[in-house]
């Protein structure tokens, strides 16, 4: 008797040191976290209103990030590139008269595939018109930017991820977990 009293009260302290912890473990420096879906909110500027821009997520593991880097976006939007053909992505298309927000949902099957192949970033990449001098790697190219998946990097009960599509580029609007900083690349 004393033994299954010891053993439930040694299960009820593992138990409720597992519940009162939350994501205490998303300490700066520490693991990132496990990947999970969001919500992508894709927000034209008001600088593309008269442009027809293409913006493609791609949910991308970590073996992946150096080709996501350095590959060519002007090649990355040629009819017809392999890799662009390959990618397994969500594409929104931003015309003249159509610059509203379009939404990822997290929920969208897309997510399961990614998390499946273990995925733990997005990149985003954006055809916007311009001139945009070609070799520029990681977030060098405005047209090019690394979401981490990972929850450690967002506050808690952080369901939405809002990215600002512009003229200038792509850039992340929401901000990271206090003391983490997005992964340079």
């Amino acid at each position: 008797m004393k033994r299954q009293a010891a053993v439930l009260l040694f299960g009820l302290s593992v138990l409720s040191t597992g519940l009162f912890t939350g994501c205490s473990s998303c300490k700066p420096g520490g693991p990132p976290g496990q990947p999970m879906s969001y919500n992508v909110k894709l927000n034209p500027g008001e600088s593309l209103k008269d442009s027809s821009v293409v913006v493609d997520v791609v949910g991308i593991n970590q073996s992946e990030l150096p080709k996501w880097q350095s590959y060519s976006i002007k090649n990355y939007f040629k009819q017809g590139d392999p890799v662009r053909q390959d990618a397994q992505k969500f594409t929104a298309d931003f015309v003249p008269g159509h610059q509203t927000t379009v939404v990822l949902k997290k929920n969208d099957p897309l997510w399961d595939k990614w998390l499946k192949s273990g995925a733990q970033y997005l990149v985003v990449v954006a055809d916007i018109p311009g001139f945009y001098p070609e070799g520029k790697s990681g977030s060098q190219d405005p047209r090019r930017q690394l979401i981490p998946m990972c929850q450690c990097f967002w506050p808690d009960k952080t369901a939405d991820l809002e990215v600002k599509v512009q003229a200038g580029g792509v850039s992340l609007v929401t901000p990271p977990r206090e003391g983490w900083t997005l992964p340079a690349w």
